[in-house]
């Protein structure tokens, strides 16, 4: 009686429980219904460094989308040159990754161009949204962002404390 009744009772959890959908964090920018979401990893990639991932995500009402097709275009913020161009591909959902290595240090824009099946407008008409980021200087010894939030900031905050003691203590 007791398996049976357990048995009822992690079956009807198992068929209320919702489908959790995670998507990456970044850069939003809205388009009608949709929110797309630029993520890429490491957020300040390293020129020549091949791990570098664009992630996207393309969600309509904070829900996943089935079936886009996307393309990137990746062009150089101050001459405005294309400098890669990746073709259409249909992703079956709407979050996805594209890899890519950025040749030279610089700033670039982003551009995602969707095509959404089963929306009318989007379907024919792409939904582009662009995105600045920056390639880093490989020989750069260390990043700022990564030196001030290391070495200058706790740096500061040690030096503050200790003054603040030896105030209170009547030393300086």
């Amino acid at each position: 009686m007791i398996r049976q009744l357990l048995f009822v009772v992690v079956l009807v959890l198992a068929v209320q429980t919702n489908v959790a959908n995670g998507h990456f964090f970044g850069s939003t920018k809205t388009v009608g219904n949709y929110q797309i979401i630029f993520s890429p990893y490491p957020s300040t990639p390293k020129a020549g460094d091949n791990s570098t991932l664009l992630n996207f995500s393309v969600i309509e009402n904070n829900s996943n989308i089935y079936n886009i097709y996307a393309a990137v275009v990746i062009t150089e913020r101050q001459s405005g040159d294309v400098i890669e161009q990746i073709p259409y591909k249909l992703y079956e959902f709407s979050d996805f990754t594209v890899p890519y290595t950025f040749s030279k240090p610089g700033d670039y824009i982003v551009r995602l161009q969707t095509r959404i099946l089963g929306d009318e407008k989007y379907q024919t008409n792409q939904l582009v949204v662009s995105f600045d980021i920056s390639a880093l200087d490989p020989n750069q010894l260390i990043p700022f962002d990564e030196l001030m939030l290391f070495y200058v900031t706790p740096t500061a905050v040690i030096i503050t404390g200790i003054a603040i003691y030896l105030r209170s203590k009547k030393k300086i």
